[in-house]
């Protein structure tokens, strides 16, 4: 992100702000006119990408966007992630991703320059989170390290792109990261939004957006 900004987005003329989206102003019709930071800043655009993760505070709280739930085919709804140093650099230091199978899911191990990434995701149904912690404690062959815990929300909104507002990678859906689906859906949904404003010099009409829904959609159910 770093990269992107310094040597993109910044020669690019690019303004980045940094607040706090605290509401959202609308006009009679739907539309977003606004959104208003903590600062008291209101920022207006004629097109708003909702990167706010799970929460899906402009697409599913405002738009209205119907959340469909992959619950019943998919289990894992539970994360705790960590980050461990190396005890041997130069045998631990290899340059793939780990999975790993427990009781109740699956363990991940992501050797970076400076540390270790790793977590366990799990389903709730099958195993309480005190007990996740514990088997996976045992796991790492360790018992101190603190962990970030992580509800996760696998599903798929029915509509991205709502009248002035399109839900980017986890505001739109997600599916269960063994194969880094949320990467790849994130960037099918960039290149699919840049294509069309690009295709249609930004004039975009309903049939584009539904164009835009449908093939999301064909994304992430497959």
């Amino acid at each position: 992100g770093k990269f992107l900004k310094k040597k993109i987005c910044d020669p690019a003329g690019v303004e980045y702000f940094v607040d706090d989206i605290v509401s959202v102003e609308k006009d009679s019709s739907g539309y977003l006119t606004s959104i208003v930071g903590d600062s008291g800043t209101k920022y207006t655009a004629d097109l708003y990408v909702d990167c706010t993760g799970f929460k899906s505070l402009l697409l599913e709280k405002e738009m209205g966007s119907e959340f469909i739930s992959y619950k019943p085919w998919l289990s894992n709804d539970r994360a705790i992630a960590t980050k461990i140093k190396y005890k041997n650099k130069k045998v631990e230091l290899n340059n793939v991703t780990n999975c790993t199978a427990l009781s109740s899911g699956w363990a991940w191990n992501i050797p970076l320059w400076s540390r270790v990434g790793t977590g366990y995701v799990y389903s709730s149904d099958f195993i309480s989170d005190e007990d996740a912690e514990k088997e996976f404690k045992q796991y790492l062959g360790t018992d101190d390290v603190e962990f970030n815990k992580i509800h996760i929300r696998h599903g798929v909104h029915k509509r991205a792109w709502v009248k002035n507002v399109v839900g980017i990678g986890l505001s739109y859906g997600f599916i269960e990261p063994l194969e880094s689906t949320g990467l790849v859906s994130t960037h099918a949904l960039i290149e699919g939004l840049v294509e069309v404003l690009d295709r249609r010099d930004l004039k975009v009409s309903a049939f584009d957006k539904d164009g835009f829904n449908y093939a999301m959609q064909s994304v992430l159910n497959g």
